[in-house]
């Protein structure tokens, strides 16, 4: 997983640091490259999300986490666009399917972080991994690449 950086959600400075990822994905023209930066927000967000967690946040923490994981969903979107022109996606694809499996894996450790009233929505955004693996993993095989094995019953 990438680094978070230094500017979580929960400081005063993070409206910058996200007006700033909005405005980088929205000027990038290619689609490929739009899903590269999705995935990315996505893993930085997953990543700052179990920190305010940690820090007994659960407020931020979840928030962080939805948007993030909406991120795997975007990603998913703008890779079928850059098929759709003939861009080669396949290692995008092998990494998105690497990084679902990734987030599947972090989301379920970080349970024991969640309040329990929080518990619900967490396990809710697991099915954003789970659909942004499926996407990846039937895409890959349409070009008869490999795909990451997944451990998690009724994933792969």
């Amino acid at each position: 997983m990438p680094y978070e950086g230094k500017v979580l959600p929960d400081s005063p400075l993070w409206i910058l640091k996200a007006a700033r990822d909005r405005v980088w994905y929205l000027i990038t023209s290619s689609p490929l490259r739009r899903a590269e930066l999705a995935l990315l927000f996505s893993d930085k967000r997953l990543v700052s999300a179990k920190i305010l967690f940690e820090r007994k946040k659960p407020d931020i923490a979840i928030s962080t986490l939805t948007k993030g994981e909406k991120y795997l969903e975007i990603a998913i979107t703008e890779e079928i666009k850059a098929r759709s022109q003939g861009l080669d996606t396949s290692a995008f694809l092998s990494k998105l399917a690497t990084a679902s499996l990734k987030h599947r894996q972090m989301l379920d450790g970080l349970m024991y972080l969640v309040p329990e009233d929080g518990k619900p929505l967490v396990i809710k955004m697991e099915n954003y991994s789970i659909h942004s693996f499926s996407a990846a993993r039937e895409a890959l095989y349409s070009k008869g690449l490999p795909v990451p094995i997944s451990p998690f019953d009724g994933v792969n």
